[in-house]
Order: C-alpha cells, then sequence, then structure tokens
C-alpha cells in the first residue's frame, strides 16, 4: 500500500497530512491486459484504453487509472517504433538516409508519441493527487466526525451524492475506511429543515441560498411531520382487522370493542 498522492503531491509540493493511504491504482485485470496490449499492439492497447475511459471516467478513483493506461498507450506505442527501426536497421532492409535521418525520424517520433505520454502522467498523477484529498475529507467527515449521511458529505465535499456513495464504497473496499459503516442517503431531518448541526443554515437548503441572496440570517423551518394514514388494526376483543383513521376510534366489525387510533 502507498499513498495515492505521492507522485501528484511530489510533482505539486502537497504535504502528506492531507493524503489517506490507498492503493497507487485501482486497476482490474483488464486494466492489465490494456497494458499488455499497449506494448504489444499499441493501436489495439489506445483502443481499449479509450473504451476504458469512456465507460468508467465517472468514478472518481478511475479517473487516475484510465489516464494511465492513454500514458502506457503512448509508451508502447513509441517502444514498437524504436524496435521496428532497429530491426530493420540491423537487417539492412530499409534504406533511412544516413544517420541524420534515422535521428530526425526518432525527435519525430518522439515528439509524437513521449510528449502526449508525458502529458498523460502528470494529468494521472494529478487526478492521484486530488483524489487523495478527496479520500482525506471523507474519512475525516465520515470516519472522524462521524456524518453518516450522503447527502451531507455531498454537501461538504462538493461531489454528487451519487459520486459520493461510490467513493465511500471504494474507500471501504480498500480499507481507508471501516467497512462496518452504515451510511443513509440524503440529509438529516434538520438540514431538511435548513438546520445544520450547529444550528445554522445547511449548506444547499432554502434557508442557506435566501441567506446568500439576500445576506440576512434567515429564520430557521421547522421539519413538517409526515401526514398521518389510516391503519389497519388488530381488535383485542376478537382479533379481527380492522381499518381506523387518523386520530378516531372505532368500534370493531365484528364484536363491537372500541379500537383507538395508535
Amino acid at each position: 500500500m502507498i499513498t495515492a498522492g505521492n507522485m501528484g503531491g511530489q510533482a505539486l509540493g502537497s504535504s502528506g497530512a492531507n493524503s489517506v493511504k490507498l492503493p497507487k491504482y485501482a486497476r482490474t485485470a483488464f486494466d492489465y491486459i490494456v497494458i499488455a496490449a499497449c506494448y504489444l499492439f499499441m493501436p489495439a492497447g489506445l483502443v481499449l484504453a479509450l473504451v476504458r475511459l469512456i465507460t468508467t471516467h465517472y468514478k472518481n478513483y478511475r479517473k487516475p487509472v484510465n489516464f494511465s493506461l492513454l500514458y502506457h498507450a503512448f509508451v508502447g506505442g513509441f517502444v514498437e517504433i524504436v524496435i521496428f527501426i532497429i530491426y530493420e536497421v540491423a537487417d539492412q532492409q530499409y534504406d533511412f538516409g544516413g544517420t541524420g535521418m534515422l535521428i530526425s525520424l526518432l525527435i519525430f517520433f518522439s515528439v509524437l508519441f513521449l510528449l502526449p505520454a508525458a502529458v498523460f502522467a502528470y494529468v494521472a498523477a494529478v487526478s492521484r493527487h486530488d483524489f487523495s484529498l478527496l479520500a482525506a475529507k471523507y474519512v475525516q467527515l465520515a470516519g472522524v466526525s462521524g456524518i453518516r449521511r450522503t447527502g451531507r458529505l455531498s454537501a461538504e465535499t462538493g461531489q454528487h451524492e451519487r459520486d459520493v456513495r461510490r467513493d465511500l464504497l471504494y474507500l471501504q473496499d480498500c480499507g481507508a475506511l471501516d467497512r462496518g459503516l452504515v451510511f443513509e442517503e440524503g440529509d438529516t431531518a434538520a438540514a431538511a429543515g435548513g438546520i445544520d448541526a450547529a444550528g445554522g443554515s445547511a449548506p444547499g437548503s432554502a434557508r442557506w441560498f435566501a441567506e446568500k441572496a439576500s445576506g440576512v440570517p434567515q429564520a430557521p423551518q421547522s421539519p413538517q411531520a409526515p401526514p398521518q394514514l389510516p391503519k389497519s388494526i388488530l381488535c383485542s376483543g376478537c382479533g379481527a382487522q380492522n381499518t381506523v383513521l387518523p386520530g378516531q376510534a372505532k368500534a370493531c366489525d365484528y364484536c363491537g370493542t372500541t379500537i383507538p387510533y395508535r
């Protein structure tokens, strides 16, 4: 296990205190097949890397992996070109026009393949760094502060709630968060009424937006109790089932025993 933000942290000058121990890459067996294809047959490897990016890039923890696959695709293409040139020169089956032309070809293919590879390597490092910081925020909020609502975590991290759910599952799978933690969807009842845990306006609530627009603190709104509905209650006298309306008592249809609404 290594720190996910190590490479990106070194490039960006971040401190280790803001990162969480994560696998360097969340690679699957198919990702390793893609990497092998990148070095054995680059066009197929590049296509597979693009397919992985298109189908999985919506997951935060997959972004560094996808950029890394593109890095390997371009490095693999360069390696294949160099091997081909060396093979042809050794066999003298193709005249490259002298040493000057050969060097020019190598420089051309270096720019064509290694420059994009360097860009994707840097973007992968930045993505690892960013996700490490996001993971540290999840650990602080969920593991230390005890926030168990995905809606509240969404408001605190700026991530969509469905992304929060995916991130939390990944962090539990890789051991960064306790697997025993149970998270509930939505926000707390207080936040639904525009109140956060400290009694202020909950970020993203109607009260919060009203305060942002007017600059004037708004009075908290009490959350409305859910409406009462008719209940099917068993008679204490004969055990028959009766439908009782909210706030009313009813005489049993079979034995006449009074059944209160409860």
